[in-house]
């Protein structure tokens, strides 16, 4: 009912407002209200997916259209004149953000490159204790017709009392982070549905140092935790919440055993590291993934940062397919052309990068071309890891050639470099999976096949297979 009564108020002050235009402009209005009846539903059903989770607050709409984009936005009026400010300022912010995505700037600099697009913005709000308001925001684009598979979520808590906004790491006792990680992890490995869909590797993401703690709203009920969608579990999951009750982020947790180590006896057996550069591509990263799902297969991707800011939800998957994630630079540069002073900018605006979408600095390294002259190493505080086998799938754009490549020169401990930005790879890794496990090969990242055959590594070093370790 309340849905209906909103789209009715909504539908009735857009009529409104349309009533009076002239006989010349009448077909142009005619159209512009069709326009905005339609854009208004839409609206209302993504408001309708938040609005029993609206406790503190009175819903504001705004439904607009400008040029080629359009914003449908919902966020609540408090009542408190600093914080009803900071509210206003946030919705800014996220409004500007969308317009500069969606009209960016070509190289040139001459003119702008539009995309018709439409912001999506709806809310939920908790009031945990008498004064302790925590605000969610949930906003998905969607860019010519596609509705994009991603909700951006951000939290943020405010002193009803104080008329202020609050951190959330003030709202965070000491063991906050570690209580999270044990209920979590025991919660959604033994209760449906969520038993059978966890990714493997889920006691690293769900580590309490993982970054997957830090957003949070506090409810009457307990602590709500915001999981994105490929975080934990398939896309066909969705976003999943999770609501700890506050006697068990209380509890006092054990500190856990150490992990034991690779036994000897498996360094026998074979192992290859499939690695891919120059993503994370939407189509074809997506589609290598899906190969590595079905064969339970994991690769190393060297992402660069300034596609791992623009597809967040991709760099997330390979993350909890239990693939490791590397650093491929911010932008292709050459390093062995860049000063010392620009090596360490494009190193801390990559770390920036993978910081904000994995909660964590990247830890290996792939040079750009490969170039890595001695100069250059000493400014890496990672490992550096290159491959002994080149594909040449970025030259030949061949899947079979790509796949002959491969078995004709893999052995075990071999490190193996493609490209996840091309189809004709994708369609090589359909062929080449199936291959290499049916002739005994693991598939596994660079630094299980490194721990797996005893092999440690320090920054600075050059890693060509587990075999070929150069300083």
């Amino acid at each position: 009912m309340r849905m209906k009564r909103m789209l009715a108020f909504l539908l009735m002050g857009i009529l409104l407002l349309s009533c009076g235009c002239s006989a010349n402009s009448s077909s142009f209005s005619l159209l512009n209200r069709k326009k905005t009846l339609e854009l208004t539903e839409k609206g209302v059903s993504y408001w309708a997916q938040y609005l029993e989770q609206q406790e503190v607050g009175k819903p504001q709409d705004l439904v607009e259209q400008e040029d080629h984009l359009s914003y449908l936005l919902q966020y609540p009026e408090i009542g408190k004149e600093r914080i009803d400010a900071r509210i206003s300022e946030i919705v800014t912010e996220i409004r500007n953000a969308f317009d500069a995505e969606f009209t960016p700037t070509d190289e040139a600099g001459k003119e702008k490159k539009k995309t018709d697009a439409i912001l999506y913005l709806g809310y939920e709000s908790y009031l945990a204790k008498e004064n302790q308001l925590s605000l969610v925001f949930f906003e998905t684009h969607e860019a010519n017709g596609a509705l994009s598979p991603h909700t951006q979520i951000q939290v943020f808590h405010f002193d009803l009392e104080k008329d202020a906004e609050v951190t959330a790491e003030s709202l965070q006792g000491d063991s906050f982070a570690k209580n999270a990680s044990a209920y979590t992890e025991k919660y959604f490995t033994t209760t449906e549905p969520y038993k059978n869909g966890i990714f493997g590797n889920y006691k690293t993401l769900l580590a309490p140092d993982a970054g997957r703690f830090d957003r949070f709203a506090l409810t009457k009920d307990g602590v709500l935790f915001y999981f994105d969608r490929y975080d934990l579990f398939p896309g066909s999951y969705g976003v999943v919440r999770l609501t700890i009750p506050y006697a068990e982020m209380q509890k006092k947790i054990e500190e856990p055993k150490k992990e034991t180590p690779v036994p000897k006896e498996i360094r026998n057996k074979k192992m290859v590291a499939l690695t891919y550069d120059d993503g994370p591509n939407p189509k074809a990263t997506n589609a290598i993934l899906d190969v590595l799902e079905k064969y339970d297969a994991r690769a190393t991707f060297f992402d660069l940062g300034s596609l791992v800011e623009k597809y967040p939800d991709v760099v997330k998957r390979e993350e909890a397919l239990g693939c490791e994630v590397g650093s491929h630079s911010y932008d292709h540069k050459n390093f062995n052309k860049l000063t010392n002073a620009e090596i360490a900018a494009d190193v801390q605006k990559t770390a920036a990068a993978f910081r904000k979408v994995l909660g964590k600095d990247p830890a290996i390294f792939r040079p750009p071309y490969g170039n890595c002259k001695d100069s250059v190493k000493k400014q890496l505080p990672m490992s550096i890891y290159l491959w002994s086998i080149d594909t040449l799938d970025w030259k030949t754009l061949d899947p079979v050639q790509t796949v002959e490549n491969t078995m004709s020169a893999v052995k075990d401990g071999s490190i193996v470099l493609m490209h996840d930005i091309h189809a004709e790879t994708v369609t090589a890794v359909e062929s080449l999976l199936p291959q290499l496990i049916e002739a005994g090969y693991q598939l596994v990242t660079v630094d299980e096949l490194l721990q797996a055959k005893g092999v440690e590594v320090y920054n600075g070093q050059r890693v060509f297979s587990a075999y070929d370790i150069k300083d």
